[in-house]
């Protein structure tokens, strides 16, 4: 078990380092015509042309990457369009409210100041209806107990 894991650690660096991304491969033509593919490029004096060795999608469709581009640019032009949009509307409710209060400010200063004569205003005070009260005698002298 332990020789494997020390295999595959050994292995699977160097397939890391393998990319299936834009394999590029050299077609080499010598003197006697003769065509040799390499990896590296050719030595001098022969003839040189790089081809590009990656994998070909085979699903691919290039009028669909058109059409994908041109939805891109339709959702660019409309999201500029609605920015736009967006700043008239602030503009113009900035705008409004920069008018509004301008002429609040105009209606202060053209209205005429109040005078305030005092405070409390003071009114007439209507009594409230209480029930009458019995009558009591008017004072007289105390008289004390005669056996004292």
């Amino acid at each position: 078990m332990r020789a494997r894991c020390t295999i595959l650690a050994g292995i699977l660096p160097l397939c890391a380092g393998i990319s299936a991304d834009a394999q590029e491969v050299f077609r080499c033509t010598g003197a006697d015509g003769r065509v040799t593919y390499q990896q590296a490029p050719c030595p001098k004096g022969t003839g040189e042309q790089r081809i590009d060795a990656t994998p070909a999608n085979t699903d691919y469709d290039p009028g669909q990457r058109q059409r994908i581009l041109e939805q891109g640019d339709e959702a660019g032009r409309k999201l500029e369009a609605r920015a736009a949009e967006d700043e008239k509307r602030r503009r113009e409710a900035r705008e409004r409210e920069e008018r509004l209060e301008r002429e609040a400010q105009e209606r202060e200063a053209a209205r005429e100041p109040a005078v305030i004569y005092g405070w409390p205003v003071y009114r007439p005070v209507k009594p409230s209806p209480r029930p009458p009260r019995p009558a009591t005698p008017p004072p007289g002298p105390v008289q004390r107990p005669a056996g004292r």
